[in-house]
C-alpha cells in the first residue's frame, strides 16, 4: 500500500467521527479533554477563550514509514463555551513554521485541511462551514487567524506551542529510554502501536522539538 494512501487512511481513522456524533453535548466535549485556563488566547466576536497552549502532534509510523502531523487548539471561555480547531500539516511545516489550510465542515482531515468548531455552554457543537486557517510559529510561539471565504476574520489566536511526539515502542528501546510509558493503541484500524516519547529520547522526536524552540 502506498504511503500516501496509508497516511490518508490513518488521518481518517484518527479524526473521522460518525455523522450522528458531530453534534456533541457540552458534557461529552469537556469529558474528552478538560481545558483549564492558560497562556493561549482566542479572540472572536462572540468572546475570549483560553487554553494551556497550541499543540503540535507528530505521530511516527514504522511499517510503512509515515508521519502524521496535527496542530490543535482547544480553548474555553469563562462561561464554559469552547472553541477548537484541528489542522493537518505536512513535513514542510516543521521547517517553514507556516501553514494555511482550507476549513471544511466535516471531520475528515488531510494535509492542507482543517476543522473549526465552537460550542456554547448549553448548546450543540457547531462546525464552521468553510474558510481559511492561517498559522505562523516563531520560536515556540504560535499565532494565527480564521477567516471566512470572503476574507472576514472570524477569530485570532496566539500562545505557546507545545510538542507531543508518538513513536513505535521499539524506537524507545533503541534510544535506551529510562522510563518508557506503556504502549497505547493507535487510531482504530491502524494496526500499529505507538508510545509517547515524553522525554524526547528518540532522535526523530528531538528533531521535531528542537525545531520549535
Amino acid at each position: 500500500m502506498r504511503p500516501a494512501v496509508v497516511m490518508a487512511a490513518l488521518m481518517l481513522g484518527a479524526c473521522a467521527k460518525p455523522k450522528e456524533d458531530r453534534v456533541m453535548s457540552r458534557q461529552a466535549l469537556t469529558a474528552e479533554r478538560p481545558q483549564p485556563r492558560g497562556a493561549a488566547t482566542v479572540r472572536t466576536d462572540e468572546g475570549i477563550y483560553s487554553a494551556p497552549s497550541v499543540r503540535f502532534s507528530a505521530d511516527f509510523l514504522e511499517n510503512p514509514p509515515a508521519t502524521l502531523r496535527l496542530v490543535t487548539l482547544s480553548a474555553q471561555s469563562e462561561d464554559g463555551s469552547t472553541w477548537r480547531f484541528r489542522m493537518a500539516v505536512d513535513e514542510k511545516f516543521v521547517k517553514s513554521k507556516h501553514a494555511t489550510a482550507r476549513i471544511i465542515p466535516q471531520n475528515l482531515l488531510g494535509p492542507g485541511l482543517a476543522v473549526v468548531d465552537s460550542q456554547k455552554a448549553r448548546g450543540p457543537s457547531v462546525l464552521m462551514e468553510e474558510g481559511i486557517l492561517d498559522l505562523t510559529v516563531t520560536g515556540n510561539q504560535a499565532k494565527g487567524e480564521v477567516r471566512t471565504k470572503d476574507g472576514r476574520v472570524r477569530a485570532t489566536f496566539e500562545g505557546p506551542l507545545t510538542v507531543e511526539c508518538m513513536v513505535p515502542p521499539g524506537w524507545l528501546s533503541k534510544a535506551n529510554a529510562q522510563a518508557a510509558p506503556a504502549p497505547v493503541p493507535a487510531s482504530p484500524g491502524a494496526g500499529a502501536v505507538r508510545v509517547l516519547d515524553e522525554a524526547l529520547a528518540t532522535p526523530q522526536c528531538r528533531s521535531v522539538a528542537e525545531s520549535f524552540r
